[in-house]
């Protein structure tokens, strides 16, 4: 393998200029480790969370091989070796037929709340993770609903869970101004309706958008985080901002979501309809102090929160060892 190297990683190089797509090697132990270099600014920092954990840990592949992290096509290279495909999932996975909304979706998902239905499961790009060897979801939700559908067993065997702990514990409430929501698009209908709900409530809101590297620095000069649902339809929380957001010690109110518990950190978060957060939001920011030391524990050194905060990193890394454990299988 080390006399192969040097080729893999020209081959890689001349292959950049011909696409947006730019892609990177290196050697680690066994491996030879090939990634995309400037991913998808919508998930910049996911992608880079888990890459590095992939880097501490590929050492402990056994047999000689090439690891594509993100990486569709090099079908050459593929045949040189074996090698390991692994895709990440980060779209939502339980859309609500309760809206008679068309999509693909599978079958046999969760119970809907409230409902007589189950939620299809709709897994984006199917075909490209179908095909991969190690599949990373950011949301225990997502798995949880994947695991009710029968026809998706294969598909869960070789899915993992990596929560989006992205950013180190910064949970000080000091120096903190604001209330902000998160709204790609905040034209939408819904967004659009909800912002000028606030208005009509009085609250001063900021909408941050465009913003994919350093979010962290804008979350920890804020008080409060609104985080609603993008449609009626995507019921999976957005765990994505939530959970970033809550690490950096901001306040996050949330629209009301299903099978939150199973994030594990749902009892930090405040929850409300979509009409009972403007109320929330106010309330909150006239008792501020005292909420946001109920939720971190301010000044106490091993609060609740941050024994989860760290229990689910541990969760994360135990994660990871089951990944390796099965690239080593399969090789």
């Amino acid at each position: 393998m080390y006399f192969l190297f040097p080729f893999i990683a020209l081959a890689v190089y001349l292959r950049n200029p011909f696409s947006s797509k730019k892609y990177s090697a290196c050697r680690i132990n066994w491996t030879i480790f090939i990634f995309r270099s400037n991913p998808e600014i919508v998930i910049h920092d996911y992608y880079f969370y888990v890459q590095n954990l992939l880097i501490q840990n590929l050492g402990k592949i056994k047999k000689r091989g090439l690891v594509f992290y993100e990486c569709p096509g090099f079908k050459l290279l593929k045949l040189l070796m074996p090698s390991t495909n692994i895709f990440l999932q980060i779209e939502h996975t339980l859309f609500n037929p309760r809206n008679n909304v068309l999509s693909l979706g599978i079958p046999d998902g969760l119970t809907v709340p409230g409902y007589e239905k189950k939620y299809l499961v709709r897994i984006a790009e199917i075909e490209k993770l179908t095909s991969a060897d190690i599949i990373f979801d950011y949301s225990r939700i997502n798995l949880f609903n994947i695991r009710s559908a029968p026809k998706l067993k294969a598909y869960l065997r070789k899915s993992f869970c990596i929560s989006p702990s992205l950013y180190p514990l910064s949970i000080n409430s000091h120096g903190r101004n604001g209330v902000i929501t998160l709204f790609g698009n905040p034209d939408l209908s819904r967004r659009k309706l909800f912002l000028e709900d606030l208005k009509k409530h009085r609250i001063i809101s900021k909408n941050i958008r465009d913003v994919y590297f350093g979010i962290d620095k804008i979350y920890q000069k804020t008080k409060i985080v609104i985080n609603i649902r993008q449609t009626d339809s995507y019921d999976t929380l957005e765990e994505l901002r939530v959970l970033p957001a809550l690490r950096s010690g901001a306040i996050v109110i949330c629209e009301t979501a299903p099978y939150v518990e199973k994030t594990a950190y749902s009892k930090f978060i405040i929850w409300g309809s979509l009409e009972e957060l403007p109320h929330l939001v106010i309330d909150v920011e006239k008792n501020y102090e005292e909420v946001h030391a109920h939720i971190f524990g301010d000044g106490v050194i091993d609060s609740p929160f941050i024994r989860r905060m760290k229990r689910i990193e541990r969760c994360n890394a135990l994660a990871m060892k089951r990944a390796i454990t099965q690239m080593n299988a399969n090789n």
